[in-house]
């Protein structure tokens, strides 16, 4: 199949498309991340956010269903108009790389601080581009089927973490609702943070087959990464003590660590090595998006010739964006870009849009 040419991706491959674009490295830290809000309850967190990730889910297919036959920048062309409308693509192009960039730093600094500390930095970084460019500038379906591929990673991943079971202290997230009502729902921040990636969907959503399926399908993908997530916040919470979780920024890694066969020890840098895919996959995602949007606002053919130009900065901000401290501050800032860019505007535009569809039925009806 031509790259730039149509192509239409089933329900199943919608499916792993949106588990793939939600786990990412974000995964590793994240019980450390709600532990330091929710203590003992983040699983709670975990399980809310799987709800407000629905809810936005289904706000961003109903804005889709109201412009079926076009895609997400295309849509806010239409709604608001070619100046406006293509501010608001560069924008989004400028956010998506972002992330991209974010997404790229992270999992080159995990990979160089478990595996591989005495690589460049640099040398890491080119790779992972490389691989993940090869991939984006191919079609969707193409993606949609590699994801497919890859998701049997994620099922050993998670066979693996159970093994830690005969270590578990349940006593650890006792008495449940010892945070507080206020600190579980502030958790629910990061947990949001970390299950972005949903919004692929209005972008892919004129490409989808049966879409009548698609609501159910956004479901079941949800459901999995909620679960997904959950299971190693609760995990990750039973394993080390409330001391101790404090001290590990990837307990998930760590639980890794600690697992040992007769014939494999350091099994964490074995599924690192292999985890390398799912965050790369994540990065895929965003290069992708970010490419789209460029193709159309110079109305080409292809997204594929913009996707080496989008990895040119990044490449370049990745020798400044090393630093530890420097990281945590982005990610701080990049907390509220993500809430704006994945949360807020999809909302905002599905108000606008139903309201302006709602005007125009109004001034035909008075016309006629």
């Amino acid at each position: 199949m031509q790259k730039g040419s149509k192509v239409n991706i089933s329900q199943g491959q919608l499916f792993f498309l949106i588990i793939q674009a939600q786990i990412g490295v974000g995964i590793l830290s994240l019980p450390f991340a709600v532990h330091s809000t929710a203590k003992g309850d983040g699983w709670i967190s975990t399980l809310l956010a799987g709800f407000v990730i629905q809810l936005w889910m289904m706000i961003s297919l109903t804005l889709s269903r109201c412009f079926p036959e076009k895609n997400f920048f295309q849509i806010l062309r239409h709604i608001f108009g070619k100046i406006f409308g293509s501010f608001l693509i560069v924008s989004y192009i400028l956010y998506f790389t972002a992330v991209a960039g974010l997404v790229a730093v992270l999992q080159t600094g995990l990979i160089n601080k478990w595996i591989l500390p005495l690589t460049p930095f640099w040398v890491l970084y080119l790779l992972i581009i490389i691989i993940a460019v090869y991939l984006a500038t191919d079609n969707i379906l193409v993606i949609a089927r590699f994801f497919g591929l890859t998701t049997g990673i994620i099922v050993f991943f998670i066979l693996l973490i159970a093994t830690v079971y005969r270590d578990a202290n349940i006593a650890y997230i006792l008495p449940v609702g010892q945070s507080g009502i206020k600190n579980i729902i502030l958790a629910i921040k990061d947990v949001l943070i970390a299950l972005t990636g949903f919004e692929l969907i209005l972008l892919i959503y004129p490409m989808i087959k049966n879409k009548q399926k698609t609501a159910k399908t956004l479901t079941y993908a949800n459901i999995t990464t909620v679960v997904i997530y959950g299971f190693l916040v609760f995990t990750s919470l039973i394993i080390f003590s409330p001391e101790e979780i404090t001290l590990v920024p990837e307990p998930v890694l760590y639980m890794l660590k600690a697992i040992s066969f007769e014939v494999i020890e350091r099994l964490d840098l074995i599924f690192l090595s292999i985890w390398v895919i799912p965050m790369t996959n994540s990065f895929i995602i965003y290069l992708y998006q970010a490419s789209k949007g460029l193709k159309e606002l110079f109305h080409t053919q292809s997204h594929a010739p913009f996707v080496p130009i989008i990895v040119l900065p990044i490449f370049i901000s990745g020798f400044f964006l090393q630093n530890k401290f420097i990281i945590e501050d982005i990610n701080k800032i990049f907390q509220y870009i993500i809430f704006v860019f994945a949360f807020i505007l999809p909302l905002l535009f599905l108000l606008i849009a139903l309201l302006k569809k709602k005007m125009h039925r109004r001034k035909n009806y008075e016309s006629s």
